[in-house]
């Protein structure tokens, strides 16, 4: 049986071309909306199996026998399909963690092999290994812990449930329960729908591709470094959308982890791990040259964009905040102010586009201190509106846009459970959520751009989704494409596997970034 659309999940557009039914004409949003409740993006709903992790001093910890599977129906086991990658929710037992800044909850994974040995759990190469008509157990180590997943019970044969346990030097160290489910396609889809047709597609051959910019004829790929493989900048000329050529690449030596950027003329401002903000001539695409990195300071930076001659960076570490760059000589940014909103020191770094500017304010994502809204009116003084925050959240993107006279922004999680949130912002002291729309559980949304009443969001596993928002509180899918496939080389089973980067530059084509695929180019029809 293949994957269903959770229940919560907005329903697809009844597009004519795609679904035959009866286009019907609605009218405009009126502004009119319902608050809706907002819950987090993690609601603790008990154990996920029914077997136990046994803490008990006469068994191994991490073997088959540290684990109470009394009340599994292991037989079940047998109807689990071997093969593809598995994304899991773990929910950790009370008592089972004893790290008090683990969180209850958290992303886990494994890969097998078509032959149904596994090939990654949790991320490195197995270290066990069992799978019988009644028994399944893999483990992995990471230094001195011991990762291990049993199964209890197959729901079906591309969801599984089971116990999951770490041991550090022989001693349990934390329990969980988890569900994982096949990272296959939803059974209503094909490869792509709503009128997107792929039309190239291009390997990137440094690091892991996260985010793409084009401007013209050229297609500036931005990477991360993975272990062996440095990232840096590639750049693509794609005048012929069908056959994109690489014509420069950029891989600075101890300076190539780069996360996203944006532009301003033929200037690439990229953030990076932790050497701030590279700044890149792009006046030649096929010789990109690193021109300097700012602040002088290594810091940790997340996203970046630019508004005008203000260039802003969203800073992890060593200090969370904002930093605001005068980039009116693009190539020389000067610091005007470090902004910190009241960042918390407890936030997880991700990376996003940065900051979004509209109508005198400035939108901020702050993972777990939320969405945030400044005014900056005065260019030289940003202070801080309000704020939007939720239980297990991770505020990590975002985009705004007017509808019927209200500021509405498009907020994007990341993580486990994490789905976009329409939010009503015309009041920054008072956000109210209008719209939701979310995919499965175990896969996170990553980046997202407005264009119109149209937003393309890239969503990891499941591929690219183009939403229809032209009235926010009733959010619809009107095409995708699925850029995920479980046997492309070099595949792993993260969380942040899949599409990731995207521009859609108003050519008449989406360009997305996938971890394994690299850059495709895709055409709206």
């Amino acid at each position: 049986m293949l994957p269903a659309r959770a229940a919560w999940t907005v329903l697809l557009a009844c597009a004519a071309s795609v679904l035959g039914c009866s286009p019907s004409v609605e009218p405009p949003w009126d502004g009119s909306y319902v608050p809706l409740e907002e819950r987090g993006d993690w609601v603790d709903s008990g154990a996920l199996s029914t077997c136990r992790v046994l803490d008990v001093s006469s068994v191994t910890c991490g073997s088959l026998e540290s684990f109470d599977l009394s009340a599994c129906k292991r037989r079940s086991l047998e109807d689990l399909e071997r093969r593809g990658v598995f994304r899991a929710e773990l929910r950790y037992e009370p008592g089972g963690s004893p790290s008090q800044s683990r969180a209850p909850a958290a992303p886990a994974g494994f890969k097998l092999g078509v032959n149904g040995i596994p090939e990654l759990v949790m991320g490195a190469p197995p270290a066990a290994s069992v799978w019988s008509a009644r028994t399944l157990l893999f483990s992995s180590r990471d230094g001195d812990a011991l990762s291990t997943f049993v199964g209890c019970n197959a729901v079906d044969e591309r969801v599984l449930t089971g116990c999951f346990s770490v041991c550090r030097n022989g001693r349990l160290e934390a329990a969980a329960t988890f569900r994982a489910e096949r990272m296959s396609r939803f059974q209503d889809e094909d490869e792509a729908g709503g009128g997107l047709r792929l039309l190239a597609e291009s390997f990137v051959d440094l690091g892991r591709p996260m985010d793409v910019l084009v401007t013209g004829e050229q297609a500036f790929v931005i990477s991360e470094s993975r272990p062996g493989r440095p990232g840096g900048l590639t750049v693509f000329d794609v005048a012929n959308r069908r056959a994109p050529v690489a014509v420069g690449q950029l891989s600075p030596e101890g300076n190539a982890d780069w996360k996203n950027a944006t532009l301003l003329g033929d200037t690439l401002y990229v953030a990076t791990s932790d050497a701030g903000i590279a700044v890149v001539d792009i006046s030649e695409p096929s010789r990109p040259s690193l021109v300097r990195t700012v602040p002088e300071d290594r810091i940790q930076v997340s996203g970046v964009s630019v508004d005008g001659d203000r260039l802003y960076a969203t800073v992890e570490s060593p200090e969370r905040g904002t930093l605001v760059f005068d980039v009116s000589t693009p190539r020389a940014p000067s610091l005007v102010e470090n902004v910190t909103l009241a960042a918390r020191d407890a936030d997880r770094p991700y990376s996003g586009r940065g900051a979004v500017t509209h109508q005198g304010r400035l939108y901020v994502n702050q993972q777990q201190d939320g969405f945030k809204v400044a005014d900056i009116s005065n260019p030289n003084h940003v202070s801080l509106l309000g704020k939007y925050t939720y239980p297990y959240g991770n505020s990590a993107a975002s985009a705004v846009g007017t509808f019927a006279d209200r500021p509405i922004a498009f907020e994007l999680g990341r993580g486990l459970g994490a789905r976009l949130r329409v939010l009503e912002a015309s009041e920054p002291s008072a956000i109210q959520k209008i719209g939701e729309y979310g995919l499965r559980h175990v896969v996170s949304p990553r980046d997202l751009e407005l264009r119109g009443s149209r937003l393309y969001v890239t969503y990891h596993q499941e591929g690219l989704r183009v939403l229809d928002v032209s009235i926010p509180t009733r959010v619809r899918e009107v095409a995708w494409f699925n850029t995920y496939r479980e046997t492309d080389p070099g595949r792993g089973d993260a969380l942040e596997e899949g599409a990731t980067g995207l521009d859609v530059p108003g050519d008449g084509y989406v360009y997305v970034v996938d971890t394994a695929r690299g850059l495709l180019i895709l055409e709206e029809l």
